[in-house]
């Protein structure tokens, strides 16, 4: 992994722990709030989800929500984050492509 990209990754990870804590505290952005809202109805909805987490040890074909316990063609991993931090970034997309770029 390139240097860019490992701090990219950082950014994402530290903004949506940032925005889970203002959340929780009263001072979150309403319209943001919308959004991971959203994202977070979508993620109850997946295959892949365990828990507060997107299970990284299953694939999901994204187009007909089939799992798999190995990569297939078509599969996408899951990509093992805790989720309610994850959907609060504004940086992040599901990996599966059901959310994401809404802040772009």
């Amino acid at each position: 992994m390139n240097i860019k990209k490992l701090f990219g990754k950082r950014n994402e990870i530290i903004g949506g722990h940032f925005n889970e804590l203002r959340s929780k505290i009263g001072l979150a952005n309403q319209t943001e709030e919308y959004v991971f809202s959203v994202r977070e109805e979508i993620c109850n909805q997946c295959p892949l989800k365990n828990g507060n987490n997107c299970n990284a040890m299953k694939w999901l074909n994204p187009s007909t929500l089939e799992v798999a316990d190995y990569p297939k063609d078509g599969f996408i991993r899951g990509c093992g984050c805790r989720l309610s931090a994850k959907q609060r970034s504004t940086l992040s997309h599901c990996p599966a492509g059901f959310w994401g770029g809404e802040f772009d």
